[in-house]
């Protein structure tokens, strides 16, 4: 209870007690006459006092206010507007990794509405009935603290800017993978980072608009490693042929046989089919074989592997088109187009001396940007002869793939297994071969032409993984062996090292 209410109480009960004791007595009365006069006006001087103070405090703001989350409660307008101005004007702390930086608000023009905060501030004092809040006033009653939320302004294409000139300096970019020029490796990239813009505008946004803790990690997003991709290897091996200064034509098909991916490198290109035609005729010969080969068809399949025997290839041709080797080859054809191989035919037999060969139009031989002038008597493509041979493998592995739909019941898996066998014992410590480590298997068929085009084709089965790998090469004049062979077998090399690294 005040000060002055407990006064008025006392007079209040001197008074009653002096009329009750007037009314019974008249003497000496004086004295407590004067007594209660004074205390009256006590009583009366003490509340013109408490109205005094209460008319100072009520020019001020109301205790318990806060403007812009700022204490003002008991300050002046002019107080409270320097108050807010100073403490939003202290620089925003940025943290970039381990940088630090500072934002001077002033450098994103921004600015606090301090007239309109103050005015609604003041609508607290002027919108409550006077002696309403003094009676509060007087028996200390405290009304709820008010809460004046922050009103401001900033450029937020400032702010950008800030950042964006942050992230032009900070920012680190991930190097991409590159190939070993000595080792034929591909030499992983190293990761990076880089500023969220987005992000962090948000986050400085909030610290713009509070009084303490005025302090921000930047969002930083780490860019990851390039991993050595299918198609980064295809942009090494480009290099590599680029850096040889070669005039000819290589062509590259790369097949990964647990994720289907494929790499190609002058794709579609028409290459004479040399003894990697082979391929396809030891699968026809098994299509036709109802059987187990018997001994001699076993030996003349070997020796046009193994061997690599061009008479024991006709011999099976001749065997395919009931003892006429250009129909055997014309049934060769028909079923490799039965398969997808448009690009892919025979139209005689391996080591044909004279006749007209037949004009046979693929969309391959068709092109004219590029020409290796094939051999009009059997071609192929890259691209169709890793076909043929990711189909040969996803037959042996589980009896799948367009072989088995294509030739069902005449092809089985148990000799598509065979076929691969056989083309892993093709030994020549060479092309392909030469570009993997010893003893990893590699079930291949290469090719010779007439000095001027070279291939190999097979299935390399390495401790990173399966995969079908073909190159050709073609130059117009005559192709040297001591550079060519170890051109082939370098992106070999290359194609192993992406799968095993």
């Amino acid at each position: 209870m005040s000060t002055c209410l407990k006064i008025n109480k006392v007079a209040h009960d001197i008074l009653k007690r002096y009329l009750a004791n007037t009314m019974k007595r008249r003497p000496n009365t004086t004295l407590l006459e004067w007594t209660s006069i004074l205390l009256i006006l006590a009583s009366v001087l003490a509340l013109v006092l408490q109205l005094v103070s209460y008319q100072n405090i009520r020019s001020d703001l109301q205790f318990g206010m806060t403007i812009a989350d700022v204490p003002v409660g008991g300050m002046s307008l002019g107080d409270a507007e320097d108050t807010l101005t100073r403490v939003y004007s202290t620089p925003v702390e940025l943290h970039f990794l381990d940088e630090v930086f500072y934002l001077e608000p002033a450098e994103i023009s921004f600015r606090l509405e301090a007239e309109s905060m103050l005015a609604i501030a003041d609508t607290y004092r002027t919108d409550t009935s006077f002696w309403s809040s003094y009676w509060d006033y007087l028996w200390r009653r405290t009304s709820d603290p008010a809460v004046v939320p922050i009103v401001a302004e900033y450029s937020s294409s400032q702010l950008r800017n800030f950042l964006v000139d942050l992230a032009a300096r900070y920012d680190l970019q991930p190097t991409p993978p590159k190939l070993n020029a000595q080792s034929l490796v591909i030499v992983p990239g190293s990761p990076g980072y880089s500023l969220d813009i987005e992000s962090s505008m948000t986050i400085i946004d909030m610290a713009l608009r509070v009084p303490t803790n005025r302090r921000v990690l930047l969002t930083v997003q780490d860019s990851l490693i390039d991993t050595p991709t299918i198609n980064a290897l295809g942009n090494l091996i480009d290099s590599y042929i680029k850096q040889l200064d070669f005039s000819g034509i290589v062509s590259v098909e790369v097949v990964d046989l647990l994720s289907g991916e494929q790499l190609s490198i002058n794709k579609g290109v028409a290459y004479a089919g040399l003894s990697i035609m082979k391929i396809p005729i030891i699968l026809e010969t098994y299509r036709v074989l109802e059987t187990d080969p018997l001994e001699e068809t076993a030996k003349l399949i070997e020796g046009s592997i193994v061997e690599s025997s061009n008479l024991h290839a006709n011999i099976l041709l001749g065997q395919l088109g009931s003892g006429d080797k250009i129909v055997g080859a014309s049934v060769l054809t028909s079923n490799m187009q039965l398969l997808g191989l448009q690009n892919t035919f025979m139209a005689g037999y391996f080591d044909q001396e004279g006749g007209v060969p037949p004009v046979v139009q693929t969309t391959a031989n068709r092109r004219t940007d590029v020409d290796t002038d094939p051999d009009a008597f059997m071609q192929t493509t890259p691209d169709d002869m890793a076909s043929l041979l990711t189909m040969l493998y996803q037959c042996s592995r589980d009896g799948g793939g367009a072989i088995s739909v294509v030739f069902v019941d005449k092809i089985t898996q148990r000799e598509c297994q065979s076929i691969i066998n056989l083309l892993s014992r093709n030994k020549i410590a060479t092309l392909i071969e030469a570009g993997v480590p010893e003893g990893v298997s590699v079930a291949h068929k290469h090719g010779f032409g007439d000095g001027d085009t070279i291939g190999d084709a097979g299935i390399v089965f390495s401790p990173g993984g399966d995969y079908v790998v073909v190159v050709y090469i073609w130059q117009a004049e005559y192709l040297e062996w001591e550079n060519s062979a170890p051109m082939v077998a370098s992106i070999s090399r290359m194609i192993f090292n992406y799968f095993n690294s």
